[in-house]
């Protein structure tokens, strides 16, 4: 698994497929990119029902990592 298969899937709208992919890299290998993208997908309902706090949970940790675009 890695971040560019996951992000194609998510360009591609198979966000289910992308969401399984970027929650293993978020926790698994504490990836800032994966965690910004499940932000992104809480923040706009992309597969995953819209929830505003989950977004801010996951743009938080990608940020701590360094992650400029994950927005707070």
């Amino acid at each position: 698994m890695d971040i560019e298969q996951a992000v194609n899937l998510y360009d591609e709208r198979r966000y289910e497929e992308a969401y399984e992919l970027f929650i293993d890299l978020a926790i698994d290998a504490k990836n800032d990119e994966a965690q910004y993208y499940l932000g992104r997908m809480y923040r706009d309902g992309d597969g995953v029902r819209r929830d505003i706090e989950k977004a801010k949970y996951w743009w938080k940790k990608a940020r701590r990592q360094g992650n400029r675009d994950a927005a707070v």
